[in-house]
């Protein structure tokens, strides 16, 4: 395998940037789906609870994988 390059700090803080834009959307949006669908239904807060624990749950995934302590598939790690 080829030595990898230096990255230049610009392209590092964009990189840390969209990890962590993706993680909040992650937690946010499925709540936010729920939320639009129990409007939609005139249902009680069920949809967006639903939302809300996959969004966590997603969320709490994706934070693991970052800190290292859980594996991502593919990897080789």
């Amino acid at each position: 395998m080829p030595p990898e390059q230096p990255q230049s700090p610009l392209s590092v803080g964009v990189s840390w940037a969209y990890r962590i834009t993706a993680i909040g959307l992650e937690f946010s949006l499925p709540t936010l789906a729920g939320y639009l669908l129990d409007r939609r239904w005139e249902s009680s807060p069920v949809a967006t609870l639903i939302g809300a624990c996959l969004g966590f749950a997603a969320g709490l995934y994706h934070l693991i994988l970052l800190t290292g302590h859980g594996r991502h598939p593919g990897r080789g790690e």
